[in-house]
């Protein structure tokens, strides 16, 4: 069997569908077992970033966002063969906004690295 042949590709449309739709379950058959998320934003600066290591882990986080009522919309998605890149745009009922610059890091066709650079509005903070 080639390499080529070996090395399953990911699939954006899920990804996509799963966030805009607050899939938790079809993300996380997105992610790599030993998959790392790290979450950067006003009360998680660069020097103490959120770190998420583990499917577990990532999947509490996920599930929590996926339960809470917002919308989603994903867009200026940049996909290669190891590594997407995009924005997710989230609007709260209260009308708070976060956007989100997401990196993925692929292997194996699944999400290994999972990198998130968002800023909220100052409307409501009670659900950051």
């Amino acid at each position: 069997m080639t390499e080529a042949a070996n090395t399953k590709s990911f699939d954006f449309a899920d990804l996509k569908r799963a966030m805009e739709e607050s899939d938790a379950d079809l993300l996380m058959r997105l992610y790599a077992d030993d998959a790392e998320m790290v979450i950067v934003d006003r009360n998680q600066p660069p020097s103490t970033p959120m770190r998420l290591t583990g499917k577990e882990k990532i999947e509490t986080f996920w599930r929590d966002v996926c339960g809470r009522a917002m919308r989603h919309s994903i867009g200026d998605e940049v996909v290669g063969p190891d590594r997407v890149a995009f924005v997710e745009q989230c609007t709260y009922p209260d009308g708070c906004r976060v956007m989100a610059a997401m990196t993925l890091t692929l292997r194996d066709g699944r999400i290994a690295r999972h990198l998130t650079v968002q800023a909220w509005d100052e409307v409501s903070r009670a659900t950051n």
